[in-house]
C-alpha cells in the first residue's frame, strides 16, 4: 500500500469536529511515528500489521512466550485473513518488531497504543486488570512528550482513570512532570475482515483533550491512507461511549432479524426477502440484518453487559438491551427445538454439524452459538459430529462428547440431520447429490440460510431454514 497524505475539511456536530479526510498528492509527506502496541491480540496485532503498513516503526509487546514465539517467526495465534502474509512482511521490511519487555520497549516511542484483553469479570462488568497493570508499569517510564493510546474497549471514564494513575506515579517519582496525554481511540475491526477494516475504515474516533496529542494520532492513522474516511475528534468519554453503543445497536439489529424470522416461520413468509425489502430504506440498511443462530464473538456479549451495566438508576434500565441480551440466548434454544421438530426426537440420533466459529473467516470460538446449541443437542440424546475448516479442537469451549472430524464429507456419515452453524463459503461447494446417500435421512437445517432450497430440495433433502418457507 502506498503512503498519502490527505486533505481535511472541519465541521461542528455536537462536541464532535468531524474531519473529512480523503487522499491527496499536492500535501507533502510528513515522517513516520514510532509507534509501540502493548497486546498482540486480534486488535494489537491488525494495528501493528496495519500501521507497519502506512509507513510508521512499530514494536508490539506481548509476554506470552509462545504466542511471541510464533510471532517472531512471523506466524500467528489465529487465522484472520492476510494478516500472516502482513506481518511476514513487515518483520522482514524492518517496519514491526516484537519484544516481550514493555519498560525497555515503550522507551522512545512517540505513541503507546494499549490493546490489552478487557474481558467480562464473573460479574458480567468489564475486567480492567490489565488496562490498570500496564498503566502502573508506565507510569515511571514515560515523558510527557509520549502519548498513550487506548485501543481497547474499555467503559466511559477509563481514559480519565488511566491519567489519573500516570498523572500520581509521576507526581510521587519525579516532583510532578508532564504527565503523557491519554488519547481514546476505539477500534471497529470486524473478525474476518479486520485487515480490510483497517485499510477502509468507516470512521476514525479520537477521544482527548489535548490538541497536540490529536494531532499526533491523526497523522498515525492518515500517513498511509488511501481511502477517504471521516475523523470524529470529540471527548474521551464520547468516544468510550461511541464503541459501546454502536455494538449494542448492532446486536439488536441482529437480534430483530432473529426474532422477524420467527414470526416470518409463522405466517409462512420468507425473511430474506422481507430483510431484502427493508434493507432498500437508508435509514435502515441491510447490513446486520440477516437472520441465523444468534450472534456470538469477543466483543457483542460483553460490550452489551457492559452497556446495560453503565446505568446504575433504576429509572434508567436499558430494557432494549436487557431484551436484546435475552432474545439472543432464547435463538439458541429455537434452532434446537426446530432440529428437533425435523426428527420428532433427538434421542438416539445423530446431527452433522457444520461450522464451529462464532462466524466464517475466523478461527474464535468466544461466545459461539455453537456452543450452547450443540450442548443442547447433547443434552436432549442427540449425538454430534462437527466440521470446520479451521477450528480442529475443542479446547476448553466445546462439550467432549462433541466429535470433531477432518473433513466435511464425514459429517455426512449415518447423519439423520445436517445443521449448519457457520456461513464459510465452501460449504456452497459441497457435492450435495452424491454425499447425501451417505445419510441416514436427507434432513438440513440451515440456521444461516445459507444454501439455495430449490437445489437441496431437488437433491431430495428436507430443507429448514430460519424464517425461510
Amino acid at each position: 500500500m502506498k503512503s498519502a497524505r490527505e486533505t481535511t475539511s472541519k465541521g461542528k456536530v455536537d462536541d464532535a469536529t468531524i474531519v473529512a479526510s480523503g487522499p491527496s498528492s499536492n500535501t507533502p509527506l510528513l515522517p513516520g511515528v514510532n509507534i509501540a502496541i502493548i497486546g498482540a491480540g486480534f486488535v494489537g496485532l491488525v494495528s501493528a500489521a496495519g500501521f507497519a503498513e502506512f509507513g510508521h516503526s512499530v514494536v508490539c509487546i506481548e509476554k506470552d512466550a509462545k504466542r511471541l514465539r510464533l510471532l517472531l517467526d512471523g506466524k500467528t495465534p489465529f487465522y484472520e485473513p492476510e494478516l500472516a502474509e502482513l506481518i511476514s512482511r513487515h518483520i522482514k521490511s524492518g517496519k514491526l518488531t516484537f519484544s516481550d519487555n514493555l519498560t525497555e520497549a515503550v522507551r522512545g516511542q512517540q505513541a503507546i497504543f494499549v490493546a490489552v484483553g478487557t474481558p467480562a469479570s464473573k460479574s458480567g462488568r468489564t475486567d480492567l486488570t490489565a488496562l490498570n497493570a500496564v498503566a502502573q508499569t508506565l507510569a515511571p517510564v514515560l515523558t510527557g512528550e509520549q502519548i498513550v493510546i487506548i485501543k481497547s474497549t474499555v467503559p466511559v471514564g477509563s481514559a480519565q482513570k488511566i491519567s489519573a494513575i500516570l498523572k500520581a506515579r509521576l507526581k510521587k517519582n519525579s516532583n510532578g512532570a508532564k504527565p503523557p496525554a491519554v488519547i481514546s481511540n476505539p477500534e471497529f475491526l470486524r473478525e474476518g475482515s479486520a485487515v480490510y477494516d483497517f485499510f477502509h475504515p468507516e470512521r476514525v474516533v479520537i477521544g482527548g483533550s489535548d490538541s497536540k496529542a490529536i494531532e499526533v494520532v491523526t497523522h498515525i492513522h492518515k500517513l498511509g491512507m488511501l481511502h477517504p474516511a471521516p475523523f470524529v475528534v470529540t471527548t474521551n468519554e464520547t468516544a468510550e461511549m461511541i464503541k459501546y453503543a454502536s455494538n449494542a445497536y448492532l446486536a439488536t439489529k441482529i437480534g430483530f432479524a432473529n426474532e422477524l424470522a420467527g414470526l416470518c416461520d409463522s405466517v409462512k413468509v420468507n425473511v430474506m426477502e422481507v430483510v431484502r425489502g427493508m434493507g432498500m430504506d437508508s435509514r435502515i440498511g441491510p447490513e446486520f440484518l440477516n437472520p441465523g443462530p444468534g450472534w456470538g464473538g469477543s466483543c457483542l456479549p460483553k460490550d452489551l453487559q457492559e452497556y446495560i451495566g453503565m446505568s446504575d438508576a433504576p429509572a434508567q434500565d436499558m430494557l432494549i438491551a436487557e431484551a436484546v441480551k435475552n432474545a439472543n440466548l432464547r435463538q439458541h434454544t429455537r434452532i434446537v427445538d426446530k432440529a428437533e421438530a425435523m426428527l420428532e426426537n433427538l434421542q438416539g440420533k445423530t446431527v452433522g454439524v457444520l461450522g464451529l466459529a462464532f462466524k466464517a473467516e475466523t478461527s474464535d470460538m468466544r461466545n459461539s452459538p455453537t456452543i450452547p446449541i450443540i450442548a443442547d443437542l447433547l443434552k436432549r440424546g442427540a449425538k454430534v459430529r462437527a466440521f470446520d475448516p479451521i477450528v480442529k479442537e475443542k479446547g476448553d469451549s466445546l462439550p467432549q462428547e462433541l466429535e470433531i472430524v477432518n473433513t466435511s464429507d464425514e459429517v455426512f456419515a449415518k447423519a439423520d440431520c445436517l445443521l449448519l452453524l457457520t456461513e464459510w463459503q465452501e460449504f456452497q461447494l459441497i457435492d450435495w447429490g452424491g454425499l447425501g446417500a451417505l445419510m441416514n435421512n436427507k434432513n438440513i437445517l440451515d440456521a444461516r440460510n445459507l444454501l439455495p432450497p430449490e437445489l437441496l430440495r431437488r437433491h431430495g433433502y428436507k430443507y429448514v431454514g430460519v424464517g425461510q418457507i
